[in-house]
Parts: structure tokens; C-alpha cells; sequence
């Protein structure tokens, strides 16, 4: 059976991919960027990945894939992929590190089996109540197991978090998956590590230290940008 090059399919496969990739103008104009593309560049500047393409690409048309490590805050990178085959636009693919962190997972009696779309659900119904006129859009894995978390202090986290995004916010965007090849690892343990990222426009950073010290209670690490609130969780059985 043949596959149409075309197809829902295939630009699927590309929106979801879990590695950054990138279209370029030949003015470093942005033509197309996947989700997690998406995702990198609310962390380092668009301009930094064209700038990448044009130093790494090939001399003459065609594809060359580059090994080096490259950071960028949470992201780490072991190689990229530049391609071009006119003069009117580049693409480059980052591919992302496997991760195995090393931590301690403290579990004590708040800790029951959760279901994390329900409290998802709940605090952006509670949130909808306060910031009126702001849609919530919600991309969810759905393969996410119930898991041992603590209720009460995630609750906390997710009305905090949503509760930063009251200025000049009319989307805010909420992002559950699991992060592909990445496990904390607890005496020879691996657990899965569950993303969670919470988008707006306008961020209020006032309560960031309630949110970092709520999440050190849960086993969960807390990144911060201007407009954007993530955390990583472990799925604990």
C-alpha cells in the first residue's frame, strides 16, 4: 500500500514528533514549526534555530545531520538535522536527549491514586469563574494512568498556576504528556515522567515561591518563563 506523501498522516506524525523541527524563509522567516518547536521557542528565541540551520547546512542542496550537544534551559540536544533543496526555504530537526534523573521519591500519607485529568478539569473550571472571556484549551494525552500523588498540594499548584495568567489573558493553553525517554530514577527504579504546561500571554510571577515549594513536597520540578508555567512529575505506582 502506498502512502500519500500529502497526507493527514504524515502531517500528523510531524506536528506530534517529539523532537523540534523547524521551516525557515530564506530571511529566517518562520513557515512552519511542530509543537514541540513550539514549545522550545517560548524558551529561546526563533532567530537561535535558523541561525543553527544556516551554520549547519550543507554546501550544496541536499541534508546533513550534525552530532553535538546543544542546551537550552530543559532541552538538551545530541544532534540536528539541516535541509534544503531550493533557495526559498531551510528546515532544521533537533533531536532530544533520553534523560534518566537521578532523585529521591518521599511518599507519605496524603499520597492516594489520582486522576490528574479530573483535577486539571476542576481547577480550570474554578479558573473560568475569575478570568471571564479567557478560553482554555486543553491537548491531552490520553494514555495518562492514575498514579500516587498528593491531591491536595497539586490542587494547590493548579489554582496558582492558572491564577497568574488574571492580566490581559484571552487563551491559555494547557499541555499534558508524557515526556518520551525520560525517567527520574530512585534506586534502580525508573518512573515515567508526566509534563505538565500551563500557557498564557500576560504571567504574574508573584506566586512562584508558593508553586516551587508545593511542588518540592510532591517530587515534581517546576520550570518558569514569561509566559508559561511547566512542571515534571513523576508517575509513581
Amino acid at each position: 500500500m502506498s502512502l500519500d506523501l500529502n497526507s493527514e498522516t504524515l502531517k500528523n506524525w510531524a506536528e506530534y514528533d517529539y523532537n523540534p523541527f523547524f521551516i525557515f524563509s530564506q530571511n529566517g522567516n518562520v513557515l512552519y514549526l511542530n509543537r514541540s518547536a513550539e514549545l522550545i521557542s517560548g524558551y529561546e528565541p526563533v532567530r537561535t534555530f535558523y541561525n543553527l540551520a544556516v551554520s549547519y547546512a550543507s554546501i550544496d542542496f541536499g541534508f546533513k545531520t550534525s552530532f553535538m550537544p546543544l542546551n537550552f534551559g530543559q532541552f538538551h540536544f545530541f544532534a540536528i538535522t539541516v535541509g534544503y533543496q531550493d533557495e526559498e526555504s531551510i528546515g532544521v530537526r533537533l533531536y532530544q536527549s533520553p534523560a534518566n534523573k537521578e532523585g529521591i521519591i518521599e511518599i507519605n500519607k496524603r499520597y492516594s491514586q489520582t486522576n490528574i485529568y479530573v483535577l486539571i478539569d476542576i481547577a480550570i473550571s474554578l479558573a473560568k469563574n475569575k478570568l471571564n472571556g479567557t478560553v482554555f484549551r486543553k491537548e491531552f494525552d490520553p494514555s495518562i494512568p492514575d498514579f500516587r500523588l498528593s491531591q491536595n498540594d497539586l490542587t494547590k499548584i493548579l489554582r496558582r498556576a492558572y491564577g497568574c495568567f488574571e492580566r490581559s489573558n484571552t487563551l491559555i493553553t494547557t499541555v499534558l504528556k508524557l515526556k518520551t525517554g525520560e525517567f527520574l530514577v530512585v534506586a534502580g527504579k525508573r518512573y515515567p515522567i508526566l509534563e505538565l504546561d500551563i500557557k498564557g500571554q500576560t504571567r504574574n510571577k508573584a506566586g512562584d515561591k508558593e508553586i516551587e515549594s508545593f511542588a518540592s513536597s510532591i517530587n515534581t520540578t517546576v520550570y518558569f518563563d514569561a509566559d508559561r508555567v511547566t512542571l515534571e512529575i513523576p508517575i509513581v505506582d
